[in-house]
């Protein structure tokens, strides 16, 4: 009788916190939102982020968000569109290559607090497209297991729009792929890949008898095979060619067989690479979300100051600082939910100013005043 009391209060126990779960979850808030981006779906992702942080930004300093009950059960939030509802278009326009839309948006006011450190990640990087390719060291065989457990840590974190090297252009090729590698430029390298990120990582495994000393002057063969994977990866931004993070790991494996201890470290890696290649891709999306800058050049200041408030009438821009103006040249940084490149499109389409663009890097980019 005891123990079905207490399986009683273990049910009932769970069945409250799921109707928590459910009350969190229906807490929803419809908000208006502008949209912009260089083709429909992108303007949308940005309607999408710029909504979310309207709705739910406030919470992250606010105050500590908890993981309920319903978020572990049914692993609501799957998607980085796990925390918006309904989406109704209410206007759109495509002009000079840049895409408009406005919508009202229904977001989830109780968001998973992990889940909302992945999704700020994917939304600072706008949902890139990246490709994840791991070679045998000296060789161009791909090591599956590793690419596999790669893609699939990507997938979990809500990056939708994660590539199979399979069928990527231009992965196969041995040289270029050693180019990135090592930091070399190569002309025309995103459009080749097909990709906005590509992980690359060189592998080997070995493996060899585990022998230790008798102490009588000879070894010991203990009848086991020790095995040893090492790898390398960077991390690269495919329209430059910077790399952006770089990690090195070594795992083991040991075994009576040979081959299953190389198994064994290859699955050891497989796992802890995955792990890795997570905390890289948030600490990218950390960078990328903490603002844009821009190095402008004019020794005129009152063109500098008609320069940042063109930024700041543009949709998306939160705030513009001028850091300095020495020698002809202002720093300026940005916070926006926008892309670099979406940024200086609208700065284009709507300015005065005659300026051009010397050269974008990442985030940075670099402007002429004439």
């Amino acid at each position: 009788m005891k123990e079905y009391f207490f399986k009683l209060v273990k049910v009932l126990s769970v069945a409250g916190l799921i109707v928590a779960g459910i009350f969190n979850v229906a807490d929803a808030k419809a908000v208006t939102v502008d949209g912009v981006g260089t083709d429909r779906e992108s303007a949308l992702r940005d309607a999408r982020r710029v909504a979310v942080e309207q709705v739910v930004g406030t919470f992250v300093d606010s105050r500590t968000l908890t993981q309920n009950f319903m978020v572990q059960l049914d692993n609501i939030y799957t998607t980085s569109k796990g925390f918006v509802g309904k989406v109704d278009v209410l206007s759109e326009s495509n002009e000079g290559g840049l895409y408009k839309v406005r919508a009202t948006i229904e977001v989830d006011q109780n968001p998973n607090p992990e889940i909302l450190q992945q999704v700020q990640a994917v939304m600072a990087l706008n949902d890139p497209r990246i490709a994840v390719v791991v070679l045998k060291e000296n060789s161009s065989v791909h090591e599956d297991a590793i690419e596999s457990a790669i893609m699939d840590r990507l997938i979990s974190l809500n990056f939708t729009h994660v590539i199979d090297p399979n069928i990527v252009a231009g992965l196969h090729n041995a040289q270029m792929l050693n180019d990135l590698y090592n930091g070399r430029p190569v002309s025309g390298v995103g459009s080749s890949f097909g990709a906005d990120f590509i992980v690359l990582g060189k592998c080997r495994t070995t493996s060899r008898k585990v022998i230790i000393p008798d102490f009588r002057g000879g070894n010991r063969d203990l009848g086991l095979n020790k095995g040893k994977t090492e790898i390398v990866t960077k991390i690269i931004r495919m329209d430059t060619g910077d790399i952006l993070e770089t990690f090195t790991l070594e795992t083991s494996g040991m075994d009576s067989r040979d081959g299953e201890a190389e198994s064994m470290s290859l699955k050891n890696m497989a796992s802890q690479a995955a792990a890795k290649v997570d905390e890289k891709f948030r600490r990218i999306g950390a960078r990328s979300s903490s603002g844009l800058q821009i190095t402008a050049i004019s020794r005129d200041y009152g063109k500098i100051q008609e320069l940042a408030n063109d930024l700041r009438s543009l949709t998306g821009v939160q705030n513009v600082y001028v850091r300095e103006h020495r020698d002809g040249k202002a720093l300026i940084e940005i916070d926006s939910n926008q892309s670099l490149d979406t940024v200086l499109l609208l700065l284009r389409q709507m300015s005065t100013l005659n300026f051009s663009i010397d050269a974008t890097s990442g985030s940075t980019a670099r402007l002429t005043l004439r």
